[in-house]
This record gives C-alpha cells, structure tokens and sequence, in this order.
C-alpha cells in the first residue's frame, strides 16, 4: 500500500498539470483560431480570425531617406520618404487628413484620423468612411501594439487602394494607399509609433 501512494499522487499532479495546460491553450487570447487577441476591429465583420500578424518594428534611429512626422494633436508619428511632402488638411469634428505625396507623381499614401470612443468600428461608421462599402481579403494585423485591420477597398483617385484601420486612444486612424504601393506601405508603417 505504501508502494502505490507515490503513483497516485504522482498521476494526480499529472492529470492536473495537463488539466492546466489544456485550460491555457482554451483560454490563451493568442491562440490561433477565435482568440481574443484576434477579433476583428470591426463590430460586423468576415476578416480572419487567425493571429494577427505585427508590421510594426520600433526604429531605433531615424531610417535613412526618411523625415519624421509627429502630431501631439493625434499622439502618433511616423516615418515617410523624404521625397514626398507633407500636407495637412484640417476637417469637421476634429478630424484630419495628413497626405504624404510625391510632388511629381502624386503617388503617396493619406492618413485620415478622428475622434472615436467607441471600442469596435460600427457599420455606420465604415460605410460614412468608405462609401463604396468595400472590404476584400481583411486580415488582422497590429500596428504599435493596437489591433488593425488591413483590406482592399475601391477608391476612385486611386482604384484598388489598400486599408489599414485601426483604434488607439480615442481615435480611428485609417491610412490608405494604392494596393500598387503595398510593400512600400508595410515599410513604412514598421515605423508608426503612438505618442503621449
């Protein structure tokens, strides 16, 4: 009898420590599949729910080629070509376009931000934002830390444009460019950083 005690204890915390692996894995918000971590931004919405990939790496120094950009009005920076200029153009509601363009080609990519306290992007907000009500392939990725989500809309300037949408203290941020220019896009979004 005293031989099987060990055993049983031995199984008991076995069983239990398989028990509480199995109830991490359920529960972990960065599991693939419907995980917390992996909701779409988006109240209603078909984007994956696999595990959102980060195109965010924090510089260290200021890249090479590039100039900063920074707004304590909507607590964000970012780095962008320094070929391209800069322009900001206030709007309604306290909301803000920042159009960074080459001059020549008048290819570039735009930031549209505006207050938004709420904690998903509603459908009114997204067809008041996107008039064409498209959104292809959406994936969920992270900018800085924040959920996002990135997608194809139409865009009469610039055809198929790509999207990213995000919510981070207190405001939607909406960058847009032509799908042409994505992997430029992604470059330079490795960039964003929020700021106090």
């Amino acid at each position: 009898m005293r031989d099987r005690y060990p055993i049983y204890i031995l199984g008991t915390l076995l069983l239990l420590g398989f028990g509480s692996l199995a109830v991490f894995f359920w529960l972990n918000p960065w599991q693939n599949g419907d995980g917390a971590s992996a909701d779409s931004i988006f109240a209603a919405s078909d984007a994956s729910s696999s595990t959102p990939l980060s195109i965010t790496a924090i510089p260290p120094t200021q890249p090479s080629n590039m100039r900063g950009y920074f707004s304590l009005t909507y607590h964000f920076s970012v780095y962008y070509p320094d070929d391209l200029t800069m322009i900001e153009h206030p709007g309604d509601y306290g909301s803000a376009v920042v159009l960074f363009q080459d001059a020549a080609t008048e290819e570039g990519f735009q930031v549209f931000v505006v207050p938004y306290d709420e904690p998903k992007i509603s459908e009114k907000r997204f067809k008041m934002d996107e008039p064409s009500g498209v959104m292809q392939s959406p994936q969920n990725i992270t900018i800085d830390g924040a959920p996002a989500t990135e997608f194809l809309s139409t865009n009469p300037a610039m055809g198929t444009a790509r999207e990213i949408w995000f919510l981070h203290g207190g405001f939607l941020y909406e960058v847009t460019a032509p799908q042409a220019l994505d992997a430029w896009l992604s470059r330079i979004m490795q960039t964003w950083q929020f700021v106090p």
